[in-house]
């Protein structure tokens, strides 16, 4: 019974819950996943938006059952580059997210994150990491225009994911 079950979600056509979680704080361009996230909720409320604060509260969203979309401020993007898309799940893309240099305001990174999900058993198969160019990550400041692009840019790419979910 248990396997017809599994068997049976498996082969389902029902489209996956979608989960954004936007990583950041008040810092400057830091401020770039709350601000997606502020973005999308325009649409109204919904559960699968979240703010968090530290890449660890992450463990509490990884499901096997969902797609999950972790949207986060970079410092040293591409200089044409104002938004990149990572699949975790990618060797090619995984081996880049680990390359990316640490200037976060919180304590661990992505990369290390989900490393240590992968280690406790969560699935990191279905996480997408959405990176938003970050100039100055300062405390009392604003949001940068070049990453305020960035957000457009990001929160209508996941307005038409989380639509068609």
């Amino acid at each position: 019974m248990s396997y017809a079950t599994n068997h049976n979600r498996l082969q389902s056509t029902e489209p996956r819950r979608q989960v954004v979680l936007g990583l950041g704080s008040s810092h400057g361009d830091d401020q770039f996943g709350w601000t997606v996230i502020d973005e999308l909720m325009q649409e109204g409320e919904n559960d699968s938006l979240r703010k968090i604060r530290n890449p660890i509260d992450i463990f509490a969203w990884l499901d096997a059952d969902a797609d999950i979309h972790i949207v986060d401020a970079v410092v040293g993007l591409p200089v044409d580059v104002s938004l990149w898309r990572l699949d975790f799940a990618n060797p090619d893309h995984r081996a880049q997210i680990r390359a990316i240099p640490t200037h976060g305001t919180h304590n661990l990174d992505l990369y290390e994150v989900l490393m240590i999900a992968e280690s406790l058993g969560k699935s990191t198969d279905q996480v997408v990491l959405w990176l938003g160019r970050a100039e100055t990550i300062e405390p009392i400041q604003s949001i940068s225009p070049i990453t305020q692009v960035a957000v457009g840019v990001c929160s209508t790419v996941l307005r038409h994911r989380l639509q068609r979910s």
